[in-house]
């Protein structure tokens, strides 16, 4: 079985389930109409809230801000850059979402960008676990 790399990943889950968005804050509980805002109704959700996802935005953060993008339109851009990647697969829930995501084909990445990028989140890794596997007895069978 062939390993997968990162950037096979993130065009499949580019926005961390929300988490690269921008939208959750350290400081601050997580907006109420968000994935995140519904935390103690879904097991796996907890054990994606990260300190490491959370400090990623805030260094990504003056990028987008010099870039003048979201940082949705951030992400996006980054894995569109990366080898072997056409197209990062979106899932907006709302027409907003969709409009911002398609942003992202404006943003210009350079190389000195892209390696700033990497050094923020190496490359291989990942930010929050959203390809655990567990191959156990299913959770709501007996």
């Amino acid at each position: 079985m062939r390993s997968v790399s990162s950037a096979e990943i993130a065009h499949l889950q580019p926005l961390a389930g929300g988490l690269l968005t921008g939208k959750y804050r350290r400081d601050a509980p997580p907006p109420p109409d968000s994935r995140f805002a519904n935390m103690a109704n879904d097991p796996f959700l907890p054990s994606r809230w990260r300190e490491r996802a959370l400090q990623v935005c805030e260094l990504l953060e003056p990028l987008a801000q010099e870039k003048g993008c979201t940082m949705s339109q951030l992400t996006l851009a980054w894995c569109a850059a990366q080898p072997g990647i056409t197209s990062p697969i979106i899932g907006p829930r709302t027409v907003a979402q969709l409009e911002d995501n398609l942003g992202a084909l404006d943003v210009e990445l350079s190389e000195e960008d892209l390696a700033g990028i990497d050094s923020i989140v190496e490359p291989g890794r990942m930010i929050s676990p959203f390809y655990e596997a567990d191959f156990g007895p299913h959770r709501h069978r007996w």
